[in-house]
């Protein structure tokens, strides 16, 4: 979890579920509000760390006591959210999986085509690393019929390998890269066939080397990072262009508009989208006046959704929009995502009201016309 340095909701959620497997039996009630705690912050992580700390229960009744726990704390810190508004929250959970996911979906890497550096060479194929050891792990499983307490962590991998498959990029292999070497060192210490405990430790190997690796490049040659100078982001860095136009973006937002008052930020095309940046509007603590924080590719890039954004446009007037055109905001990719709706009723839109007023970086501030 070293790589992205990012506040995903993957560290705690696999923090929370590693913690419930370590207390599962000797307490089951406890472990299971920790697996209970990751549901909140990822479903799919959390109900994996259910079932695992269930499985290493001590028993039947410690088992069921654990899964009880957790479905109870569960169910009491989301229901304000399920009561409040249950349409997005399926939307936003298993719908996004069932109708979005596909849009995004990134094929597993090609054949490597760069010179010989082994680092490099293992990164590039590392989610096949990944996949082959799940793999390798669930046969030697079976063929060594390891006791159940032992298989307590397979929910969360194969959470992981789902994960993995619905994009294979850096973000989406955390998961199993955090939970596959407790896997294969727990079959490797019980395996009794030298061969097999030589092919899981090869595999524990390289997701080993490929970890220091990161962690290498983390201390002894890291990127240029800057502070962001604004109160909430709290000493949070940032690449020093990207750090100085946030803080100088976030100074001239919070001047022109007053707390409360809305800005939009837009991408740079609404016909297609890969990726949006909702973290802008708590750098310039503004809110936003639509209920689209994130920009799926899929539901903004439709024409119900874009004339719903117009309407609550023209309905609360914010005097400014931040448009964001960082390349990496409409990058053309190799799925659903990287190909135009044609929809563009919201670009439309914004060039007819607003105009540009000043730039910070890959921030473009448009203004509303008079």
């Amino acid at each position: 979890m070293a790589k992205p340095s990012i506040p995903p909701p993957n560290p705690p959620a696999l923090a929370l579920a590693l913690g419930g497997l370590l207390l599962a039996e000797r307490r089951p009630a406890l472990a299971g509000a920790l697996a209970g705690l990751a549901i909140v912050f990822r479903l799919d992580l959390g109900l994996a760390a259910l079932a695992g700390v269930a499985l290493m229960a001590a028993d039947r009744r410690a088992a069921t006591r654990a899964a009880l726990s957790g479905a109870a704390l569960a169910l009491v810190l989301m229901a304000p959210v399920v009561i409040a508004a249950p349409g997005d929250f399926w939307d936003q959970t298993i719908g996004f999986a069932l109708d979005e996911q596909g849009l995004q979906r990134l094929p597993l890497p090609g054949s490597w085509d760069g010179g010989f550096e082994p680092n490099k060479i293992l990164e590039h194929y590392y989610p096949y690393v990944l996949l082959a050891g799940s793999a390798l792990w669930l046969i030697a499983a079976i063929r060594g019929r390891l006791p159940a307490r032992l298989w307590a962590p397979a929910p969360l991998a194969a959470a992981g390998v789902v994960y993995l498959l619905a994009r294979a990029d850096v973000y989406h292999l955390v998961p199993l890269a955090a939970v596959l070497p407790v896997l294969l060192a727990t079959a490797a210490a019980s395996e009794r066939a030298p061969a097999w405990t030589a092919a899981l430790v090869v595999v524990l190997g390289l997701i080993a080397i490929q970890g220091l690796d990161l962690k290498r490049i983390q201390l002894l040659d890291p990127p240029p990072l800057a502070t962001i100078h604004v109160d909430v982001a709290d000493g949070v860095k940032a690449p020093p262009e990207e750090a100085r136009a946030l803080s100088e973006l976030s100074r001239y937002v919070r001047s022109r508009v007053p707390p409360g008052d809305p800005v939009f930020v837009a991408n740079p095309r609404f016909d297609l989208v890969t990726v949006g940046n909702p973290l802008v509007y708590v750098l310039v603590g503004r809110p936003n006046p639509t209920r689209y924080d994130v920009m799926q590719p899929g539901v903004v890039t439709t024409r119900p959704v874009q004339r719903e954004i117009v309407a609550d446009l023209e309905r609360s007037r914010p005097r400014l929009v931040i448009r964001w055109l960082s390349p990496v905001a409409d990058k053309p990719e190799d799925n659903g995502a990287g190909r135009s709706s044609g929809v563009r009723l919201l670009d439309r839109y914004l060039a007819r009201t607003y105009a540009p007023e000043r730039r910070f970086g890959d921030y473009l501030v448009l203004a509303r016309r008079s």
